[in-house]
């Protein structure tokens, strides 16, 4: 039993590094092959589904699609790091490889346990040309099968058919040329007696997969073990009865001349004991590592904290008069705050790259369960929380050539934490190019983020847009050294660029919008819309700068709660009540009147309208 543990926790071992590299991979910027299909290329960290396989030569997490890390990776990035560390990890991967057929080999056959680092010097070379053989061919396979699928396939089943090289090669020491050689006539010839142990393989890794859907870390470390162990059992019991069938037909299969030298290691209690407790710690390691908690090592530099308040898109009433065109905010404020290590973006020479790991104080939406005799009644509610975040923010070029960085071509995540989060979530963040503004958009990880996440024209703001489906689950966070009215209209004149209206009717929510929010270009693009169309308009003759510095004077002296209190009544639904002037309307045309508030009063606007179509008539602002 000891053999099989020393082996178990070679895999372990092995797993764990490559848990931790994989974290690392995110965090600089590198794809590790042949692991990097395993990596979550999201913050789901919940995978559903299950997956059945063969344990071939060493059980390996990727053979059940689970990924190494629940950090997003984001697209696969390749380099000269991604080629040196992928190196580095496929010989090693053939080294351990080694160890581990090589002890397996030596306990199948004659009950005793070798040096297992020994094992591994002495079939390094032969499982390192596999794996560069099964590299090559794998990639051959990947690229033939996206252009032409039946030749990928026939070449994926032709691969097949050399699956017992390395087992060849240790069981009968030979080299890897002959193994080679020798694997398809063996394989043809014990394929009935493998079969059975290849459908207990599949029955089993089919019941492990299904523990991915665990919680995290649970998904990942329950899945771990279990593969480890069980793995290791089927993989021995292949070379045994390979072993048996060889001898059979007359084939040689006995240790390499050099094993007479070697000596059998004789199991120690301390030995024994240390090896049995180095499974739970490699286990909480493993914990450790996928959810990126082990990247802090790298975070030296002292953190500066920012304020902030917090705003989401909704289904306003522009949003629906405006044929989903027009995007509005709701504001809130509370104690958001970012602790985070920038470096001095104010000059000319800019890194291309932010990363590190920042602390954040935001809401997040948790399970409140409450116990009633024999009920619980389950509540989900907006709780406070400090989270951590890693982020990698690739250096980014506005549309009028301004830098920003932005986590949609690099990485974001939330580090597991003490949250009890409903659904698994998912984080962006955009920082301006001067490091002034900085931006996190949290949202649920089943949705897209590429229609939302907008930035300004200029990369001083992030401007999300409106989903299709449920709005209000994105959250955007602004955090600054000092908020200002003057940002908070800046931003808002930057989110109205592309806003839009379809249709006249009801054009004057979207006036009354851009009224508000200070927007001096949006006023005049909309009083110039609502002419071309026929409709009379009546309202001062004034520029945009006229506009926009006549709006913002009338937020002058007012509280920044106060000021987003009122820039709220812009996203969200029922701001602006109409009136009905009924001594001015008749039987086919209606007069309303609604007030936009301003801190230092109303600004009215009077319209009338069809009342058999709905058609706008005429508008008046300021009257």
């Amino acid at each position: 039993m000891m053999a099989y543990t020393r082996l178990i926790v070679l895999v372990i071992m092995f797993e764990v590094l490559i848990t931790a590299v994989a974290g690392l991979g995110v965090y600089f910027g590198f794809s590790i092959f042949p692991y990097f299909q395993s990596q979550a290329t999201g913050s789901a960290v919940q995978t559903v589904g299950f997956n059945a396989t063969i344990p071939l030569y060493m059980p390996s997490l990727s053979d059940l699609k689970i990924p190494y890390t629940y950090l997003q990776s984001g697209a696969q990035a390749w380099g000269i790091t991604a080629f040196l560390v992928s190196a580095t990890i496929i010989g090693l991967q053939s080294f351990v490889r080694g160890m581990y057929l090589g002890g397996l080999k030596s306990w199948v056959l004659n009950r005793k346990i070798v040096p297992l680092v020994t094992c591994g010097r002495r079939y390094f070379g032969d499982m390192a040309a596999w794996s560069i053989f099964q590299s090559v061919i794998g990639t051959f396979i990947v690229f033939l099968a996206a252009a032409f699928s039946p030749v990928g396939l026939v070449l994926m089943i032709a691969l097949l058919f050399y699956s017992l090289t390395p087992y060849l090669t240790v069981l009968q020491n030979i080299t890897f040329s002959d193994a080679l050689a020798k694997a398809p006539r063996m394989f043809r010839r014990y394929f009935g007696t493998m079969l059975p142990l290849a459908l207990l393989a599949m029955l089993c890794t089919l019941v492990i997969s299904l523990f991915r859907s665990l919680t995290p870390p649970w998904g990942y470390a329950v899945p771990l073990f279990a593969y480890a162990c069980i793995g290791t059992l089927l993989i021995g019991e292949l070379m045994r009865k390979l072993a048996a069938k060889l001898l059979l037909d007359g084939e040689q299969v006995q240790d390499h001349p050099q094993d007479q030298t070697l000596g059998e290691i004789r199991p120690r209690r301390m030995v024994n004991a240390t090896i049995v407790l180095l499974v739970p710690l490699l286990i909480a390691a493993g914990i450790f590592a996928v959810s990126g908690k082990h990247l802090s090592a790298f975070e030296m530099r002292s953190k500066k904290q920012f304020d902030g308040i917090s705003y989401t898109t909704n289904f306003s009433d522009v949003f629906y008069a405006s044929s989903q065109k027009y995007t509005a905010y709701e504001w809130q404020t509370s104690d958001y705050s970012i602790a985070i290590s920038l470096p001095d973006l104010s000059g000319d020479q800019k890194p291309d790259e932010l990363r590190g790991i920042a602390d954040i104080t935001w809401q997040v939406n948790e399970e409140i369960r409450t116990v009633n005799g024999n009920s619980t009644q389950i509540d989900v509610k907006p709780i406070m929380r400090k989270s951590r975040l890693m982020y990698r923010l690739v250096r980014e070029t506005a549309s009028n050539g301004s830098f920003y960085y932005s986590s949609m071509r690099g990485s974001a995540s939330i580090l597991q934490g003490g949250e009890r989060m409903r659904e698994p979530l998912s984080i962006q963040i955009m920082v301006s190019g001067d490091g002034s503004h900085i931006f996190a958009m949290q949202y649920p990880a089943r949705f897209g983020i590429a229609q939302v996440f907008r930035v300004s024209d200029d990369g001083r703001f992030l401007i999300p847009g409106t989903s299709q489906m449920n709005p209000m689950d994105f959250h955007a966070y602004w955090f600054t050294a000092e908020q200002s009215t003057e940002n908070l209209l800046d931003l808002l004149a930057a989110k109205n660029k592309p806003n839009d209206i379809a249709t006249i009717n009801r054009a004057y929510l979207a006036l009354a919008c851009a009224l508000q929010e200070g927007d001096g270009r949006m006023v005049i693009s909309l009083l110039e819309t609502m002419r071309h169309a026929g409709v009379s308009v009546k309202a001062p003759d004034w520029d945009e700068r006229t506009w926009t510095n006549n709006l913002h004077d009338r937020y002058k002296g007012a509280s920044l709660q106060m000021t987003l209190d009122l820039l709220t009544k812009a996203g969200v639904q029922g701001s602006y009540e109409s009136k009905e002037l009924l001594d001015k309307s008749d039987e086919k045309v209606g007069v309303y009147r609604f007030e936009v508030p301003f801190p230092d009063g109303m600004l009215p606007i009077t319209y009338t309208e069809s009342k058999n179509d709905g058609k706008l008539l005429s508008l008046n602002v300021l009257d």
